[in-house]
């Protein structure tokens, strides 16, 4: 029995990602599951056939003229006359087009990524389908792509490691055009190539399902959630003042956080003298208990460093919120640190901000 095998390598093959019904039925004959397929993922286009495939084993693979001398009387001409012409009905040249937004919700609902579908410009039959998110925070941008050669998938995976942050995850139909170069951008971006005829089959009543749980197909994403430890206390050296510190978060790792729609660094690099650690916002006694999320205080603090050092109406943070969140970062700061002082000071009413007393980067910025 042909299985669903036909309509991932279709998928590949398909011009313009559209199609005759009777070219559907075509390539996709023997499947059980077409009718039900047909139904929930393609849709009817306003066009028609001017040509199809020919059906007939002459090794020429010439398509074949569509003549219509009446309603009733349409044949699929041959332009070498080689053979025969042969009927079709008005339905056979009706063409059909995936219903990418229906096909890609199912497939996320089935491996388990939050939909945040969005076509890509830059690359060619390419689409953002949503995100996989192991645990609150981590989240890992997943990609689904339809090429016909090994150029172009190549030329698609060498667009999305250039804009691509962070590591990610791209769904193909099959492995048919994946080479060793293909291969090598994604292992050492730390990404991960997934096809459909390995992942996913469609069920008697033509429902997606997927060959292993979510969780082992993204295996590598997946977060170990440590511990929450303790807050501990920096070795600050005797005789240290606010102005000695110096503070720069790290580029990864990162996670999201929904309430400000960002993504932020969980680490930073401290260095004060000849003493250098990176720390997690957890070490600063500022990560939450329940999901080991930055809190406020830290979020407030990568909005500092985003302005290097000042905070002013202007960013993200509401100005009724900060003034109380200033209060617990600080508290913690000198906590953490073992100094006296304010490591912030108060509002200036002339520069209209606030500006912290210690030096302190964005991620990649090396200059204090």
């Amino acid at each position: 029995m042909v299985s669903e095998c036909v309509l991932w390598q279709y998928l590949e093959d398909l011009p313009g990602q559209a199609a005759p019904l009777v070219e559907w039925q075509q390539h996709l004959d023997g499947w059980p599951g077409f009718s039900v397929f047909q139904k929930r993922h393609l849709q009817l286009t306003k066009s028609q056939a001017t040509a199809v495939e020919c059906r007939t084993d002459c090794g020429l693979g010439c398509p074949r003229k569509i003549v219509t001398h009446a309603p009733n009387d349409i044949v699929a001409v041959c332009p070498e006359q080689e053979e025969k012409p042969y009927s079709l009905n008005a339905e056979d040249i009706l063409v059909y087009s995936i219903k990418w937004n229906i096909f890609h919700k199912d497939i996320c609902s089935t491996l388990g990524i939050e939909i945040r579908e969005s076509k890509l410009d830059d690359c060619r039959r390419t689409w953002r389908l949503g995100d996989y998110i192991p645990t609150a925070g981590y989240v890992f941008a997943v990609f689904i792509s339809f090429q016909k050669e090994s150029e172009e998938l190549a030329e698609v995976v060498r667009t999305l490691c250039l804009n691509q942050s962070n590591s990610f995850a791209l769904i193909i139909s099959t492995r048919r055009f994946v080479t060793p170069e293909i291969e090598n951008m994604l292992n050492q971006r730390g990404s991960l190539l997934l096809t459909l005829n390995e992942e996913m089959l469609f069920s008697d009543k033509g429902k997606l399902q997927a060959l292993r749980p979510a969780s082992d197909v993204f295996a590598i994403f997946q977060v170990e959630t440590p511990t929450l430890t303790p807050a501990k206390k920096f070795a600050t050296p005797k005789g240290t003042k606010w102005s000695d510190i110096h503070i720069r978060f790290l580029e990864s790792p990162t996670v999201y956080v929904k309430k400000q729609n960002i993504y932020v660094s969980t680490s930073i690099r401290v260095t004060v003298g000849n003493v250098d650690r990176v720390i997690s916002c957890e070490e600063v006694g500022m990560a939450r208990k329940d999901n080991k999320m930055p809190k406020d205080q830290w979020i407030l603090l990568y909005g500092f460093a985003k302005q290097r050092g000042r905070l002013d109406w202007s960013s993200d943070h509401p100005p009724e919120q900060v003034v109380k969140q200033k209060q617990g970062l600080s508290k913690s700061l000198k906590r953490f640190f073992d100094l006296d002082g304010s490591p912030i000071d108060d509002w200036d009413k002339e520069e209209q901000c606030y500006r912290c007393r210690f030096r302190i980067l964005p991620e990649g910025d090396e200059n204090y």
